[in-house]
This record gives structure tokens, C-alpha cells and sequence, in this order.
């Protein structure tokens, strides 16, 4: 294998730990955690609301960090962290102790996962331009789901979820931390250096255009952002609600991991070509497309499974282009800080979806709580309109 894909690699799989431990696992051990703890579905996912709005406030801190000094240090302390939040969160006996594994765990989350990954491989002095690592190291994340929501499940089912906790916050520890501080050795670029030779040469917005792209552009990030957590800690109660079992709600879920793979496959095969403002539109429609198959077909099996394959290939394809779009849009100068920021105002909004969406769940159905989410995904397509193309000559104060 090209040494210059191994940081991308080792970044791939460690993302499949992250998102696997510190997303996907709550969607199986809260609900269950919460009849054990004497709290209902939306209190304790509002505590994890709460958890991912600190997670949001951390970020820029950890962008910043990378920045400065490079992602080695920051994704290996991280991942120690992390670990060691994961495994507390089996130790929990109420809701404020709850409240404190939850909140260090996606404090040190911001530390580890895709937005510290992408500024990192970023700052390497690679023989592949910046986006093509990105690609790589999403490829590997799209089978997260896959492995951990069956895996999650076996496992609470065997051992319940207390030890269900400490292994996989053990084995976040054991994997991640050791990769991290060995693939992210190396020679970095100086923040301030030329593009390399055979990276895309894309303008930058310049201007009053600037301003305007990230204002229009975060905004249609916190809608087509605002669904991701619920769909991760939702998706299996959701999809029960429409009439289907624990398990097979696991195993359509499950779909969405390869297909987010499949859809980032593709992103690869055409990203030299196609400009990150067409892969997030449409990373955009496959998403919609997924959500009117699953309000329209979602109460039978082959709905649900065409639902969550639609959906995985768009939601595949839309975290390339969240990290792709702001280094074609404003360049690699502040790069990781620029992210941070970005995931602060977006997290600080989108932290209420669990609770938001459960609370909908709660109340009004699965099926309703689907639908809200196909409305936030309308919304992002109408702001994303409003985002200014540097391509176009309108946009060039020159």
C-alpha cells in the first residue's frame, strides 16, 4: 500500500471505533439503560443532547490544537479519554452520574472523530492532495453502523448493558490510541505553503461573498445536520414504532453502514471532477429520496431496508462534502479552526435533536418523527441555494 494513504487508512479505522462507540452504541444501551435508571426515552436522550452541546462548545478548542501543533497528540489524548469515559458510562447509577460519562465522553469525542481527522491528515506532507484522504477515511467510517448497532445488540443481550460499556470503551482504547500516535508521524506541511501540485485548484470566495457562503453554508449544515444524531440514536426505536422487531430494526439499520461506504466509494471515483458544492447536493436528494421511501414504504421490510440504503449512500456522500466544501470554499489557512468553529455552531444547534426527536417519538410516533426529519433535510436544500459558487464569475470582485 502507498505510504501516503496509511495516515487515511489508520484514520479510517479508528473512525469506525469513534462514531461506533460514541454515536451508535446509544441508539441500543439508552433506551435500555433508561428503564434501568427509572428515566423515560426523552429525558435520557436529552441528557445526551446535553452531552453533544458541550461537545460542540470543545470543538474549536480541539481545531485550534491541530492547528498548532499537529493531530498526533490531540487524537492520541482523545482516545484515552474517550476510552475511559466509555467504560465509565457501565458504572452509572442515576442520572447525574450519567450526565458526567456522557458529557466527558463527547467532550473527548470532539478530540477523535471526523472534523480533528480531517484537519490532521490535512496538515501531513502527503503525496495525495487533502480531499482524496478524506475521502479514504470516510470510505472506512460508512461500515460503522454496520458492525456496531448487530454488535451493541449481542452484546447487551449476553452480558447487559453495564459490561456492554466497559468492552467497548476498553476496545476503543486498546485500538484507537496505539493508531493514532503511530499514523499521524510525520512531516507536516507549513500552514502557509502552496497547494501541492496535484491538488484541485478551486478559487476561493473572496469578499463580501465570503461572509455570505459561510453564513448560507453553516446554516444548511445545522438542517441537513440536525437529523444525523436522531437518525444514529433513534433510528432502531423509530423504525420499531412502524411495526417492526428490535432485530430486524438493527439489521435495516445496519444497511445504512455499506451503503454509506457505497456512496463514498463513488464520491471517490468522481471527486476529481466533481466540485464539493454538487456532492453535497447531492448527498442532499439521495438523503430526501431515502426518508419518502421510509414515510411512504417504511411499514414493510423491503421499504425500510430501500430507505436506509438511500439514505446511507446520501448521508455517506454529505460528511465528505462537510469537510471537503469549506477548504474548496475558503481555503486550507485555518483550516482545522475553521471546522472547529463550524462544529461549535452547528453541535450548539443540534444537540437538542435526540431529545427533540425522541420527545416526537414519544409523542406522536415514529412515523411523525420521520417526517420532521425529511422537513429539516427540505430546509437545508433551500439555504444550501443561497451559498455563493467562487466558480462563477459573479462571486470574482476581480
Amino acid at each position: 500500500m502507498n505510504r501516503d494513504y496509511l495516515p487515511a487508512v489508520g484514520l479510517g479505522i479508528t473512525q469506525v471505533m469513534g462514531y461506533g462507540t460514541l454515536m451508535y452504541a446509544y441508539a441500543v444501551l439508552l433506551p435500555e439503560m433508561a428503564k434501568d435508571l427509572g428515566l423515560s426515552l426523552s429525558e435520557v436522550f436529552g441528557i445526551l443532547s446535553l452531552g453533544l452541546f458541550f461537545g460542540g462548545m470543545v470543538s474549536p478548542v480541539a481545531g485550534r490544537l491541530v492547528d498548532r501543533f499537529g493531530g498526533r497528540w490531540v487524537m492520541t489524548a482523545g482516545s484515552v479519554v474517550a476510552g475511559l469515559a466509555l467504560m465509565a458510562m457501565g458504572l452509572v447509577e442515576g442520572p447525574v452520574s450519567l450526565f458526567f460519562a456522557i458529557l466527558l465522553a463527547e467532550g473527548a469525542g470532539m478530540f477523535v472523530l471526523y472534523n480533528v481527522a480531517f484537519a490532521s491528515v490535512a496538515r501531513l506532507d502527503l503525496g495525495l492532495p487533502p480531499q482524496r484522504s478524506i475521502s479514504v477515511i470516510t470510505l472506512f467510517g460508512g461500515v460503522a453502523s454496520t458492525i456496531f448497532w448487530p454488535l451493541t445488540l449481542t452484546l447487551f443481550n449476553r452480558f447487559g448493558w453495564e459490561v456492554t460499556w466497559v468492552i467497548v470503551g476498553l476496545s476503543a482504547l486498546l485500538i484507537s490510541t496505539p493508531i493514532h500516535f503511530a499514523v499521524l508521524r510525520g512531516p507536516e506541511r507549513h500552514p502557509g505553503s502552496a497547494k501541492q501540485a496535484n491538488a484541485p485548484h478551486w478559487p476561493e470566495l473572496t469578499g463580501p461573498a465570503r461572509k455570505r457562503g459561510m453564513l448560507w453554508m453553516v446554516v444548511s449544515f445545522i438542517f441537513s445536520g440536525y437529523l444525523t444524531g436522531a437518525v444514529m440514536t433513534l433510528w432502531v426505536t423509530n423504525v420499531q414504532d412502524l411495526g417492526h422487531t428490535a432485530a430486524m430494526a438493527a439489521l435495516a439499520g445496519a444497511v445504512i453502514g455499506p451503503f454509506k461506504t457505497v456512496g463514498r466509494f463513488f464520491e471517490m471515483l468522481v471527486s476529481r471532477n466533481m466540485y464539493p458544492l454538487v456532492t453535497y447536493a447531492l448527498s442532499m436528494v439521495l438523503m430526501l429520496a431515502g426518508f419518502v421511501v421510509l414515510l411512504s414504504l417504511g411499514f414493510t421490510l423491503p421499504g425500510v431496508i430501500l430507505a436506509a440504503a438511500l439514505y446511507g449512500m446520501g448521508d455517506g456522500i454529505k460528511t465528505i462534502a462537510q469537510g471537503t466544501l469549506p477548504l474548496a470554499l475558503f481555503g486550507a489557512k485555518g483550516y482545522g479552526a475553521r471546522l472547529g468553529w463550524i462544529s461549535f455552531v452547528q453541535m450548539g444547534v443540534n444537540a437538542s435533536a435526540p431529545f427533540a426527536f425522541a420527545l416526537a417519538t414519544q409523542t406522536f410516533g415514529g412515523w411523525w418523527s420521520f417526517a420532521v426529519m425529511a422537513l429539516c433535510l427540505c430546509c437545508a436544500i433551500a439555504t444550501y441555494m443561497f451559498i455563493p459558487d467562487p466558480r462563477n464569475p459573479a462571486h470574482d470582485p476581480a
